[in-house]
């Protein structure tokens, strides 16, 4: 790099994050305009700050304001030149014309470049009603409480990549030919086309995965895989930043660290079939069930002072049947 080019990093730096005056753009854009290896110099330099540039991610770019803001530019630029007389301008006219043609044509294939860049960016509280969000390419995500996801108007064609903090509810669609993959701070999330709830607010990072199948991916700071588990449908995976633990736990486990932590066993709108494995799990126990009421959804809840003997008898009375025990073998009919 020559120290001519080094003059210019910190005015391109400047220029290209849309942080330099109006005086400092066109002493820029009159330097690119001079020759090619000027105007190649810029490009490279801007090709390397498009890749490197994670802060687009973070705010909606207006197009449409930023060519208005343009036209707005050369406009006063060309009110200034009828006022202000520049004769070697007029001599020089073709010449100029050409290198301000380059300028304009470089400055505005920047501009239109970005739209394929920038994000949308939904944010969300538990203050608002309740509502699913669609995303470019038909998945959809409802929010549990606070959240954020960033995403870009338009997915690329070999892939699909979103942003997110919060707790929400993903239903992605299938497309083979474009993974989606969740960001999430330290760990990514892919998927194929799933139904799964991602919670990244607390002290862990969870994924309770409902259909399909979901790989759970910890990187570091340059996106580099560090280690990866894949989740199956009924199962949590669980990653602990703080000790970088990535495990995976089946619905019964799930459920007995519900029990052990709040105290309470939740089961909302679950097979009979999964409430039964889940309490055989935790208490020890054997529970032959008529294999009419396998399918039948419940919601349900108990405690850690229930003891297996009511939790149990709550089941079949909630059906109309009767238990029969043997040591630590329950009967319902």
């Amino acid at each position: 790099m020559n120290l001519t080019n080094e003059r210019y990093d910190a005015l391109i730096r400047s220029y290209l994050d849309g942080e330099c005056s109006q005086d400092e753009a066109f002493m820029l854009l009159s330097w690119i305009a001079e020759s090619k290896e000027n105007r190649d110099y810029f490009e490279s330099y801007k090709d390397v700050w498009t890749l490197t540039d994670f802060t687009l991610d973070e705010a909606e770019i207006d197009v449409e304001a930023a060519l208005n803001s343009v036209n707005g530019k050369i406009e006063a630029a060309e009110a200034e030149t009828i006022v202000v007389e520049m004769p070697w301008l007029r001599r020089n006219y073709k010449y100029v014309s050409a290198a301000a043609a380059i300028v304009v044509a470089l400055f505005l294939g920047f501009l239109v470049s970005k739209p394929f860049d920038q994000n949308m960016t939904v944010a969300y509280n538990a203050d608002q009603p309740e509502m699913m969000y669609e995303l470019p390419d038909g998945s959809a995500f409802t929010f549990d409480g606070t959240g954020k996801v960033s995403y870009p108007k338009q997915f690329a064609n070999d892939g699909r990549s979103i942003k997110f903090w919060g707790k929400a509810l993903f239903d992605v669609m299938k497309d083979s030919e474009r993974p989606f993959v969740v960001h999430c701070d330290g760990l990514d999330v892919e998927v194929l086309g799933t139904q799964f709830l991602l919670d990244v607010t607390g002290e862990r990072y969870t994924i309770d995965l409902y259909s399909g199948a979901v790989r759970m991916t910890v990187v570091d700071k340059r996106g580099h895989e560090l280690s990866h588990i894949d989740i199956q449908p009924g199962e949590r995976g669980v990653w602990t930043p703080e000790s970088g633990e990535l495990i995976s736990q089946t619905y019964a486990q799930v459920k007995e660290e519900e029990l052990q932590t709040d105290h309470v066993l939740d089961f909302n709108d679950v097979s009979l079939t999964t409430i039964i494995k889940t309490l055989e799990y935790i208490y020890k126990i054997e529970v032959e069930l008529p294999e009419a009421y396998a399918t039948e959804k419940v919601t349900m809840r108990f405690s850690d002072e229930d003891s297996a003997d009511e939790v149990v008898e709550t089941i079949a009375t909630l059906f109309g049947l009767e238990v029969s025990k043997t040591e630590n073998t329950y009967t319902i009919h």
